[in-house]
């Protein structure tokens, strides 16, 4: 298999993993008040492998405080997708403090959902 094939299959697969995260922001409750869903770690970064999750981090005004009922308000999410859940003031504390994943979400992140500027730190981001 030449590099151009290798290439090309590795694009396939990461649309694919890319596509799972879409399909979860698809179903989020609209009444959450999501604000962004950022996927992060392997799979946005292009160096995933075949035991790989889809890392998402959800942003939205409507969570619970509770971790298990955010989880809960998260609904049902495809298979591999791990999402975290973060409320905006959220977002921009862990940035504030350069915590991994804020800072990989912004300087790294594919952005599925970005509907405001919620802890970015630029607005040259792209947005799938």
């Amino acid at each position: 298999m030449g590099a151009e094939e290798v290439l090309n299959r590795r694009r396939t697969e990461r649309d694919a993993l890319l596509d799972r995260a879409r399909s979860f922001a698809r179903g989020l409750d609209p009444g959450l008040g999501v604000q962004a869903v950022v996927v992060v770690g392997s799979v946005a970064r292009g160096d995933f492998n075949r035991w790989s999750d889809v890392d998402t981090v959800v942003v939205a005004e409507g969570f619970a405080d509770s971790l298990l009922a955010r989880l809960a308000q998260l609904g049902a999410r495809p298979a591999g997708v791990e999402p975290a859940a973060w409320r905006p003031e959220e977002g921009r504390a862990r940035l504030a403090r350069s915590d991994p994943m804020a800072v990989e979400a912004v300087d790294r992140g594919v952005w599925i959902v970005a509907l405001r500027r919620c802890f970015r730190r630029s607005t040259d981001r792209r947005v799938t």
